[in-house]
């Protein structure tokens, strides 16, 4: 059976693509970045919306173009070649729902550590706040959920999962996701060319550091 078609919706300037399979997201987001119509390219989830100039090409235009790029053999998800390295703190109060994590998973608890830094994860998009990254698995993980009361601060660096998906918070925030560890990386610095560290599409690497390790980079990461 054929795949369903990615769905196209219009509103302004704006052009929201569905698309049937969320592993399609980065390829269809190189695809288009080769176009001349578009202002913004923001990738979702399972979606990717576009921005387009009315003054320069018509709303119909644009999803037409957007169409004939589309057309035919859905893309492939290609690996991305920009591979970011994060390390990762597991210890101590630096993983606060670690024994939670580890029973919905059906491990022991000092064995949460190899078990995620063994897998690749991809960006499938930034939210929620500046460099918030939402990440995928590239294994198939049981159902973690939320925590059933949310805190009212989540330090910045925690690494939250929820199952194959999980997220790194860029800033201190409110949150409910089960936390494992902490990085001293900065997701998001206003003052690089580049603010945020990851990207959509990205794969990303977890390394297990320790404690020691963990506060002289985010000493170096402060300076």
């Amino acid at each position: 059976m054929a795949e369903p078609d990615p769905t196209i919706h219009i509103c302004d300037d704006w052009i929201h693509i569905g698309l049937p399979d969320r592993k399609m997201v980065p390829a269809v987001q190189t695809a288009l970045t080769a176009g001349d119509h578009w202002t913004e390219i923001v990738p979702g989830l399972d979606s990717i919306a576009v921005q387009f100039d009315p003054a320069l090409i018509s709303p119909d235009d644009a999803a037409e173009s957007l169409r004939d790029r589309l057309a035919g053999k859905p893309p492939r998800l290609k690996e991305s070649e920009n591979i970011v390295v994060i390390p990762v703190c597991y210890e101590d109060n630096l993983a606060p729902d670690m024994k939670y994590v580890a029973e919905k998973l059906g491990i022991p608890p000092i064995s949460v550590p190899s078990w995620h830094t063994a897998q690749a994860h991809r960006v499938a998009m930034l939210g929620f706040m500046p460099g918030f990254a939402y990440l995928e698995s590239s294994e198939e993980i049981a159902d973690i959920g939320r925590l059933v009361s949310p805190r009212q601060l989540v330090k910045a660096g925690s690494i939250g999962i929820i199952g194959r998906q999980s997220c790194i918070y860029s800033f201190d925030s409110p949150g409910g996701w089960p936390i494992i560890g902490r990085t001293p990386l900065r997701l998001f610095d206003p003052a690089k060319p580049r603010p945020a560290l990851l990207s959509a599409g990205d794969t990303v690497r977890f390394e297990s550091i320790s404690r020691h390790a963990f506060d002289r980079l985010q000493q170096g990461q402060q300076q």
